[in-house]
């Protein structure tokens, strides 16, 4: 019962706050400051994320992937099917030599 009567307290308390709430007066010039405020805020972080992909940048990030690429493909081209069947071949144990034995 003590939990009800608490309850019952703390609800009209929150109507009766509610009831106290008035009118804020508010300068009317202060939604196109506020919103002068977001593009600026806004231009900055777009000039700053920009900025530090400067084409010097990209150039040199080409640079590499084309190195790369090409050191890759030059790779690809000196191993053959066979060597890598081969390799495989030998980690796995499936490969089947040919020994000569001295019992044979």
């Amino acid at each position: 019962m003590k939990i009800n009567v608490d309850m019952t307290k703390k609800v009209n308390d929150t109507f009766d706050s509610i009831e106290a709430i008035q009118e804020v007066k508010v300068s009317p010039f202060f939604k196109e400051n506020v919103m002068h405020k977001i593009r600026m805020a806004s231009e900055d972080i777009q000039e700053t994320t920009y900025s530090w992909f400067t084409p010097k940048l990209q150039l040199a990030t080409l640079v590499c992937v084309v190195v790369l690429n090409m050191m890759a493909f030059n790779n690809l081209k000196e191993t053959t099917y066979d060597k890598n069947v081969s390799s495989f071949a030998e980690s796995y144990g499936l490969s089947t030599t040919i020994e000569s034995t001295l019992l044979k």
